[in-house]
Order: C-alpha cells, then sequence, then structure tokens
C-alpha cells in the first residue's frame, strides 16, 4: 500500500530499492536501459503457442530446436506470463535423478525426505490436487539434452502417474533425439516406453532465416547499415546476436559514441 500510495517509507522505515525492482519486474516495468528488445519471432511465437497449448489441454510435448533459437527465453517469457501451476526445471549436466526430484519438490514446495518413491507420490498428489482445485498445472523441463538416463527413464514413471492431470514439456536440441535414437537401438531398458509417451507431441522448431528474423532486432537498435550487414553475416542466432549487440550498445554508451561499424570492429578486434 505504501509502494502504490507513493511512499518511500514504512513506519519510518526506508523500502529497499530491492523492493521496488521486484514490483517493477513483476509488472514489466524497466528501471534499467535494455540492450536488447524482444520481438515475436517465428520460433518464439511457435513455442510459446506449444506451451500455451500443454498448459490448457493438457497435451505432452517435446519441443526440440538448434541451440540458441530462443527455447528458454520463450520458455521464460512463458512462466513469467503464465505464472501459476507453472514450473520450469532448466536441467544441466550436473543434474542427477535425486536433483531434479529434488528440484520439483522445491517449485511446488513440498518436503523432500524420503525415498524416491515417497516424493513421486507427493508430487502425482500435489498435481492431483492442483487439478482438482481447477487449476491447469504444467512442468517443463529445459535443455532436456543434458538428462542422464537414469532421469529419462524417472520421467516415464512421472508421466504415467500425472499424464491426466499435469503435462509435461520437453526442451530441448536435436542431441536429446540422437541420444533416445542411440539408447532406443540398444533396446536400454525403459527408453522405447519413454520415447513412444513423447513421439506423438514431437514439434520441431524451424531454423532461423537471418535475414528476415533478424531485421526487426536491427532496425530497432543499430542505425549504422553497415555494421548490419556485418552483423547478418558474424552471428548465426539470436543468441549470438544478442551477445555481439549487448556488449557493443553498452560500451558505446560508456563511450558516450554512437555504435558504428568501426567503432564495432574496434571492440571485437575484428
Amino acid at each position: 500500500d505504501c509502494m502504490l500510495s507513493g511512499q518511500i517509507a514504512f513506519k519510518q522505515t526506508m523500502i529497499g530499492d530491492s523492493h521496488f525492482k521486484k514490483v517493477a519486474n513483476v509488472i514489466g516495468l524497466r528501471l534499467e536501459k535494455e540492450y536488447w528488445i524482444h520481438q515475436d519471432t517465428p520460433q518464439y511465437l511457435f513455442i510459446y503457442s506449444e506451451l500455451l497449448d500443454a498448459k490448457a489441454f493438457g497435451h505432452m510435448k517435446k519441443i526440440i530446436g538448434k541451440t540458441r533459437c530462443g527455447k528458454t527465453y520463450a520458455v521464460e517469457r512463458f512462466k513469467k506470463k503464465q505464472p501459476n501451476g507453472t514450473y520450469v526445471i532448466t536441467v544441466s549436466s550436473v543434474h542427477r535423478l535425486n536433483d531434479v526430484i529434488n528440484e520439483i519438490c522445491d517449485l511446488i514446495k513440498v518436503g523432500k525426505s524420503g525415498s524416491y518413491v515417497s516424493r513421486m507420490k507427493r508430487i502425482t498428489t500435489f498435481m492431483q490436487n492442483k487439478k482438482m482445485n481447477g487449476d491447469k498445472p504444467v512442468l517443463i523441463f529445459d535443455e532436456t539434452e543434458n538428462m542422464t538416463l537414469p532421469v529419462l527413464k524417472a520421467l516415464k514413471g512421472l508421466y504415467d502417474n500425472i499424464k491426466y492431470v499435469c503435462p509435461i514439456v520437453l526442451v530441448g536440441t536435436p542431441q536429446l533425439e540422437k541420444k533416445l535414437e542411440i539408447l532406443e537401438e540398444k533396446d536400454v531398458e525403459g527408453i522405447p516406453q519413454f520415447a513412444t509417451r513423447f513421439r506423438a507431441g514431437y514439434r520441431p522448431i524451424e531454423d532461423i532465416n537471418k535475414k528476415e528474423t533478424f531485421t526487426p532486432f536491427l532496425n530497432a537498435l543499430v542505425e549504422d547499415e553497415n555494421l548490419k550487414v556485418l552483423l547478418y553475416n558474424l552471428a548465426n542466432n539470436y543468441g549470438e546476436l544478442n551477445d555481439y549487440l549487448s556488449h557493443a550498445l553498452q560500451a558505446a554508451d560508456r563511450m558516450n559514441e554512437p555504435l558504428t561499424e568501426d567503432l564495432f570492429r574496434q571492440l571485437n578486434n575484428l
């Protein structure tokens, strides 16, 4: 109430900047200059619509696209816009089965004690209760190419337990598909069944057409036409374009100079 009324103190205690920043983040207000502007790229719209379909209708999905095409960005933006019942686990190369299960427990705030089976039961019960209360939970695993074999096997069990109440969405690179193909060919226990459960939900993301999809970003952030041409040639995906532009634009601001091709080349030793 104090913040909404314009006050910066509560009972003679100053409200810290961190609290204002948290509120600004929730409502989408940017307090600092941005060096990257959101664009509704074909990849973003596709991923977002698939996530929305999964959440709204309970469809299991496996969304696969090349590295740095905007998958994680779309997942994070979806979570921010659809926060109720949206649970995201980003899988790293060091995640083991216990880590993944505990991270789910942390997200939904259930106990992590006991066996793997008991924790899975708590997760299942929680999702069932969410569904019964009229919510639409969705469990999204990002960077699933990093999943180990035990995690993949566990997901099959989790799928079977919550398939009617909470969809699971796997987001990853083609490396996940290659991993599953190899494991299927070897007939590794549980993997053929796992692959079958997500086969109908396979959704490939179209490749980036740089000339078409880089243009909105460059037109919004760059004035030098020669620099635009250079960036078209240098960057291979949205992530690389972001890396080049964010660094260069911040440096140009610090130097109080416009970002030109010459300055960009100096900054990147080109």
